[in-house]
């Protein structure tokens, strides 16, 4: 499933985070607070349990998560999108996969990985800002279904249309939530009209 997050401060934070006149830190900022929107958004069927509580007044009925959270950002552009998450779900596990895609075969190859041994009983929330060709997050999903990883949703800010029609065809089982969906990518790869290149953007290493 493909769900579009088409709320009013999602668009105003996403203007922000594709101009070029945007300095890195309020694109840090910015990315951030979509953290945020990205979080309710995604988390929005999570199960509970009852419990019960007492007020200053009286008892009464309350809620935990009865879920396993992992929170996997693919380093490094994906940190950008991790502190809505932790903050929320402050019992989230935080997994990490480092990928690094070459610059001429555009084909990603992986030099960190820091998860959980057995996923099957997570739900898990991958976190990549930008859905170009593809390639990375394909290879975040392998790694992570190599792991018995079955409930899994990804987090994007932009995706390249086509690319993510087809991840939604290879990946039946997994959602993913995006701000908006752009139709063109130029040779070297990037997301046109985009917002550039998310990790850099978001350190400040341009």
């Amino acid at each position: 499933m493909i769900k579009i997050i088409d709320h009013p401060l999602a668009k105003v934070k996403l203007t922000l985070l594709r101009s070029k006149d945007t300095h890195f830190s309020l694109f840090r900022k910015s990315m951030q607070e979509i953290s945020y929107i990205l979080a309710i958004n995604s988390l929005s069927d999570l199960e509970l349990n009852q419990t019960e509580i007492e007020t200053p007044l009286t008892k009464t009925k309350g809620y935990e998560i009865k879920n396993k959270l992992l929170i996997v950002p693919i380093l490094r552009a994906g940190l950008g999108l991790l502190p809505g998450f932790t903050e929320l779900v402050s019992t989230a596990t935080v997994g990490l996969i480092g990928l690094k895609r070459d610059e001429d075969t555009l084909l990603p190859s992986q030099y960190y990985l820091n998860i959980p041994k057995n996923l099957e009983d997570y739900v898990i929330i991958l976190l990549e800002p930008m859905v170009a060709t593809g390639g990375s997050l394909r290879k975040a999903l392998n790694i992570l279904i190599e792991n018995r990883a079955s409930k899994i949703k990804v987090c994007s800010i932009i995706a390249y249309h086509k690319t993510i029609t087809e991840l939604e065809s290879e990946y039946p089982f997994v959602d993913f939530y995006v701000l908006a969906l752009d139709n063109e990518l130029n040779e070297k790869g990037f997301i046109v009209p985009g917002l550039g290149d998310a990790g850099d953007r978001t350190f400040g290493t341009i």
